[in-house]
């Protein structure tokens, strides 16, 4: 997996600053984490290469501190969550963690979640094997920056667990990172699934696999999809309903989706712009309409600009 430090972030100088601070406590592999995290508070902890573990008791990470990998890439150092917590690691306001790969060998509901708590950052991890990988709940102001996510979810469990999970949160962006999914739909595992949440902005991700909808938005406003690829999805590729209102999608790569390559509902005046993006060879199982943008309540408040569909049918009516 390549790390890097994108360009959108080095013109703001705000991940240079971010990783230039210097370590306020340093760990040698196998060093108590749990320990290191309750005696600093606020602090910058540093994991050098190896192992360390998490649990059974969630790793509550205090507000202001963070927690940083100094391996060449995530793989190098590894936080091994045990006990199937509900969360293997909890963080609070202006938390952040940093380049480590977080696994677990006995599940768990969630590898991070950020429960009611502002401008936190989720910066080039792996996390690997939950059910949810990242949940954020209530958020505001927080950064989940070229993260990867796969292995999660029950199998079998008739349920679509999300590797990320957002609710009742405002100002969240997604930039790069990969999400990926067990290749078990309809209905399954993998997806990224946004709820009751404004101004989400997804930059330059990747959906692979996702056993549900790629991407699922209800009742979300002004949210954003761009220069994101998504391939073989179990349903829909975009799938944005429920309220959901001034959408936008632009310069996204759609394909092979089981259903067709997005759905938007336009009920209650609901609006959203398809500008630039590209929908091939979608509607294998025959489900919608069109291969590209399905409105579910007709076209009216959809605007297709630019759009490529192979084969054609980049908009149509969805009943």
């Amino acid at each position: 997996m390549k790390k890097w430090i994108p360009a959108a972030f080095a013109a703001f100088g705000l991940a240079a600053a971010l990783q230039a601070a210097a370590c306020d406590l340093t760990l040698d592999n196998g060093g108590d984490l749990a320990g290191a995290v309750a005696s600093a508070p606020g602090k910058k902890i540093c994991l050098r290469p190896g192992q360390y573990v998490a649990g059974p008791a969630p790793l509550e990470i205090p507000a202001g501190t963070t927690i940083e990998g100094l391996g060449a890439t995530m793989a190098e150092v590894v936080v091994s969550a045990y006990g199937a917590p509900q969360k293997a690691i909890g963080l609070g306001s202006n938390a952040m963690l940093h380049n480590f790969t977080l696994t677990t060998g006995a599940g768990g509901n969630f590898g991070v979640l950020a429960y009611h708590q502002d401008r936190v950052i989720i910066w080039s991890l792996d996390i690997v094997g939950f059910q949810i990988s990242a949940g954020v709940v209530g958020g505001n102001g927080v950064e989940i920056w070229d993260t990867f996510m796969r292995g999660n979810g029950i199998a079998g469990n008739a349920t679509a667990d999300p590797n990320l999970w957002i609710t009742d949160s405002r100002d969240v962006t997604i930039l790069y990172g990969q999400l990926t999914g067990r290749k078990d739909g309809p209905g399954g595992d993998g997806e990224m699934a946004i709820y009751n949440s404004s101004n989400v902005m997804i930059d330059g991700a990747r959906v692979i696999d996702s056993g549900a909808s790629a991407i699922y938005l209800v009742n979300c406003v002004d949210c954003t999809v761009k220069n994101s690829v998504i391939e073989r999805p179990g349903e829909w590729g975009i799938d944005v309903v429920q309220g959901s209102h001034r959408f936008l999608a632009d310069n996204n790569y759609i394909n092979g989706a089981n259903f067709g390559g997005a759905v938007f509902e336009t009920s209650g005046g609901a609006t959203a712009t398809f500008r630039s993006n590209r929908f091939i060879l979608n509607r294998r199982m025959g489900v919608g309409n069109c291969n590209g943008i399905n409105a579910k309540g007709g076209t009216a408040g959809v605007q297709s600009i630019g759009n490529t569909s192979m084969p054609s049918g980049d908009l149509c009516s969805f009943p």
